[in-house]
């Protein structure tokens, strides 16, 4: 599998958000392509949130969706996503046939500089989808520190796990520990995109990594500036971990 990672490092607002990852798409051949948590409003835009949040059924949706069939490709980003009155913030993965799966973020951080409990609605289940090189599922960002959420994607056959970030600098270390753990307990490839610069009062870290389902660091992004990670994973390196190293199965 091919990924392709966005690292961004300025918030260009909704519309020019969703023009840079048309071209970014357009630009890569890749079978994934990420963006980080919030990506299409950026993270910190606070009540600004109830006038951008977006249905599912938005139009802008079915360009994306169109894409992916015409490239037989897969996307992953972050919205705030609008439903029957509530807000969640939600990732919506594309999969190369254009179908549409959204995770709500479960876990949301309400400490320091995070406030997302007074805006958002937590979600209450996982989610994965296949695509022709395996099974994926996602996470964003404060979902790591939570290892039964990256267990259950193993354990519903997810063998690359995404996680979708807006992390601080602050935050740093603590995640930089948890990547590969979360990769080796799980014999997956976990990938990690984060945004990076500051946004408002916030600086976020950017470290964007693909860790293999044995721990090693195959591609890291640099810290706080813009960066392009692209990186093609080995889907053997899954099956010599689950076998020389059968969590899953002892599970």
């Amino acid at each position: 599998m091919k990924v392709a990672i966005y690292q961004p490092s300025r918030n260009l607002g909704l519309e020019d958000n969703f023009g840079r990852m048309i071209d970014f798409i357009n630009s890569k051949r890749a079978h994934l392509y990420v963006f980080p948590e919030l990506y299409l409003t950026g993270y910190l835009i606070r009540d600004d949130l109830y006038l951008k949040a977006l249905t599912r059924s938005d139009e802008r949706f079915d360009i994306i969706s169109k894409m992916m069939r015409e490239k037989r490709s897969n996307v992953i980003f972050g919205f705030p996503e609008k439903e029957n009155g509530f807000l969640y913030n939600s990732a919506m993965a594309i999969d190369e046939k254009g179908d549409i799966h959204v995770y709500r973020k479960m876990r949301l951080p309400n400490f320091g500089p995070f406030e997302e409990m007074i805006y958002f609605k937590p979600g209450n289940e996982t989610v994965t989808f296949d695509t022709s090189h395996g099974r994926i599922g996602i996470e964003i960002c404060y979902d790591i520190f939570f290892p039964f959420i990256t267990q259950e994607l193993a354990m519903k056959g997810s063998e690359y796990i995404v996680n979708i970030s807006a992390s601080p600098v602050t935050s740093r270390a603590l995640f930089e520990m948890l990547i590969p753990v979360r990769a080796v307990e799980n014999s997956v490839f976990f990938i990690y995109n984060n945004w990076a610069g500051t946004q408002r009062n916030i600086v976020f870290w950017g470290g964007s990594t693909i860790v293999s389902p044995r721990g090693a660091i195959l591609k890291k992004a640099q810290y706080i500036r813009e960066e392009i990670v692209e990186q093609d994973l080995n889907e053997d390196e899954i099956r010599i971990a689950r076998t020389f190293r059968p969590v899953l199965r002892d599970l």
